[in-house]
């Protein structure tokens, strides 16, 4: 195993305090809401924002950040060095105590993406990659699954929480795939379902209309444990586009015949649009945002 590059050695340090901010968290009793009340935030996401922001403009001040609970896209200049920064990925999850979420660190040095980290909070593993140099999980280097067959692979995927006034939802692409699969998981947390593909557990995670936070990492890490990251098209993704297809590879042309003959079935464009990333509503008690968000958990 190659020794970590300074960047991402920092990135991966700062990442394992979040996982320590996060775990040692209380949980929150007020929450406010984003988009929809499937789409979250709380003052650890807040909270952890904040410290890794303050990380990197202390070690990186030239660099721009993006992150989930700042200006979101808004932000964003291609052409510039940037980090993204999802704090809690997995913020439902995080509410109602399901212990599976995820903070999520990546840099676009300009061209390409250059390192990504994921954090497990709860199993305290560490995921990482840097661009040419391969992917891990903690020492242990990372290879997708040889699965070369739509009915043999084990699928993951997520729903926008636009869903409630927003027909372009994602169950088109579903019905298109899951009676053809071996399994489709719904796990709450894009950035765990992304390590998993490149750890080889998952064959293909897929969804729509996430921001570069949920994706970034995780899309370096599939690429370099041997896999493909692509928009519903089969274009290669870049952060900014909003719908992604990761896979191991071999099932990934099935995959995009399912999806845009689904879309094209629906009435539906041939890729959903951007979201608009909105600023957080006024604060609500957990009590009711929770029974609220329980029927419709979102990968937050």
């Amino acid at each position: 195993m190659p020794l970590p590059r300074p960047a991402t050695l920092g990135a991966i340090r700062v990442a394992r305090e979040a996982a320590t901010l996060i775990r040692r968290s209380a949980a929150p009793r007020r929450l406010r809401f984003k988009a929809s009340s499937a789409d979250l935030v709380t003052a650890t996401d807040l909270r952890v924002e904040r410290l890794v922001r303050s990380w990197l403009k202390a070690n990186h001040p030239e660099h721009a950040i993006v992150g989930e609970e700042g200006g979101g896209l808004a932000e964003m200049d291609p052409s510039r060095p940037t980090w993204f920064v999802d704090p809690v990925d997995g913020t439902t999850n995080f509410v109602r105590g399901i212990p599976h979420c995820a903070c999520s660190i990546a840099f676009w040095d300009g061209q390409r993406l250059a390192l990504g980290v994921v954090a497990d909070v709860a199993r305290r593993r560490i995921y990482w990659a840097e661009a040419g140099r391969g992917a891990y999980e903690g020492r242990r280097r990372l290879r997708v699954s040889p699965v070369r067959r739509l009915d043999r692979a084990v699928l993951a995927t997520g729903f926008p929480p636009t869903r409630s006034f927003d027909t372009d939802d994602n169950l088109a692409e579903f019905s298109s795939v899951f009676r053809q699969s071996r399994d489709v998981r719904r796990t709450g947390s894009a950035a765990i379902d992304l390590a998993w593909v490149a750890a080889g557990r998952l064959d293909c995670y897929w969804e729509q209309r996430c921001g570069p936070w949920d994706w970034a990492a995780g899309v370096l890490l599939v690429r370099e444990a041997g896999g493909k990251a692509t928009t519903y098209t089969g274009l290669e993704w870049h952060p900014g586009d909003a719908d992604l297809v990761a896979s191991n590879g071999p099932v990934h042309p099935a995959l995009i015949e399912a999806f845009c003959e689904a879309r094209a079935n629906g009435g539906l464009p041939v890729r959903p649009p951007q979201p608009v990333f909105s600023a957080p509503a006024a604060a609500s008690p957990a009590s009711s945002a929770t029974s609220s968000a329980s029927s419709t958990a979102s990968a937050g």
